[in-house]
């Protein structure tokens, strides 16, 4: 099969189960919302509950108060680079190079936006939606491309988790991670495999919906991870979560705590790794407990560690969630105007 033959049978299967794929998506975040809110929150509770055992109110409004606002400042200028070059990654991985570079800053910076209010983290489920239908392509290429990314995401951060783990202490909460991560990223990179594989023999689709749309998605998957741009790709991951690095290590500056490079990374590695925990939305409490840990392990105090917690949490929740909210608000007014004269249609038909 040519790859324009597969390009126009993936476009065909698309549209011919446009409908009832919607409505599974629909089903499928309803679903993802609920879990999120039966398990999270009180998984979220509970290790806020830990982090704020013995914690030392007047040491921690101290250390608050010594904080250095310009350096708070470059890290929210950091972390809004780190979500422009997930932004370029997310695109390059895509194939979409007609839509421009700032819708899908903004789909990404949306996204972030739902996980911060809503349980379950469905905003992944929405920047599929958002790709095929901005994109105008196939859900099951959106599905790739966003499996692709955050896929990526894994395998650098368990790499960067490796990389510092040895120069550690280990304490028994990190050897359990540890464990984990390395099983989740090999699991990863054994999926990239086979849909790389399983896209270069250019096989025809199975007969029935469920391994047809599994087959896209494989062989999607497996495009998307070939050449120079599966070198670019990882380049763009390497970059986004070392500017996120930097953000944490201008926070840490700004409270006065010295960290070397390579402890700015593990923690990097620590958070964005735990958050994978089921939590309630903007991950507060799991959080909190994953940096008094990790900074805890690395002998920072337990104030300067949950004041890190706080600011570093601020530094990405506050402005996602407060942009997230101003493009909904942009698109509001348009979303109106469209179900304005379907509603007078509807009028004069009755």
């Amino acid at each position: 099969m040519t790859p324009r033959s597969e390009e126009t049978y993936s476009v065909a299967r698309a549209q011919s189960a446009g409908p009832p794929r919607g409505n599974l998506s629909r089903s499928t975040s309803r679903r993802t919302v609920l879990m999120g809110a039966i398990v999270g929150f009180p998984v979220s509770v509970v290790l806020l509950t830990l982090s704020l055992r013995h914690l030392d109110t007047d040491a921690l409004g101290a250390s608050m108060r010594g904080t250095d606002p310009w350096a708070l400042a470059l890290a929210v200028c950091a972390m809004s680079l780190v979500y422009l070059t997930q932004a370029a990654r997310w695109r390059l991985i895509s194939k979409a190079p007609v839509v421009p570079l700032g819708r899908f800053a903004e789909w990404v910076v949306g996204a972030i936006a739902v996980n911060n209010v809503v349980p379950g983290r469905p905003g992944d489920l929405l920047r599929v939606e958002w790709l095929s239908r901005g994109a105008r392509m196939p859900r099951t290429r959106a599905l790739a491309s966003v499996a692709v990314d955050r896929g990526l995401d894994v395998v650098t951060l368990v790499a960067a988790l490796a990389l510092t783990y040895p120069a550690v202490h280990h304490a028994s909460w990190l050897n359990r991670l540890w464990i984990v991560g390395v099983v989740f990223g090999v699991v990863v990179v054994m999926l990239f495999v086979t849909a790389r594989i399983y896209a270069r023999r250019g096989r025809v689709s199975p007969a029935g919906r469920l391994r047809g749309l599994l087959a896209d998605v494989a062989r999607e998957t497996g495009s998307r991870l070939s050449g120079w741009r599966g070198v670019s790709i990882a380049m763009l991951s390497a970059l986004a979560w070392s500017t996120w690095a930097l953000s944490a290590w201008l926070v840490t500056s700004s409270l006065g705590i010295g960290l070397t490079p390579i402890e700015v990374v593990f923690v990097t590695a620590v958070l964005n790794l735990g958050v994978a925990i089921p939590s309630s939305p903007g991950f507060i409490g799991t959080y909190q407990w994953l940096a008094v840990s990790a900074l805890g392990v690395l002998g920072v105090a337990h104030a300067d560690a949950f004041a890190f917690s706080v600011l570093m949490h601020a530094v990405w929740f506050v402005p996602t969630t407060v942009a997230g909210a101003v493009l909904a608000l942009r698109k509001l007014p348009r979303a109106v105007a469209g179900a304005l004269p379907r509603r007078t249609s509807e009028s004069h038909a009755a």
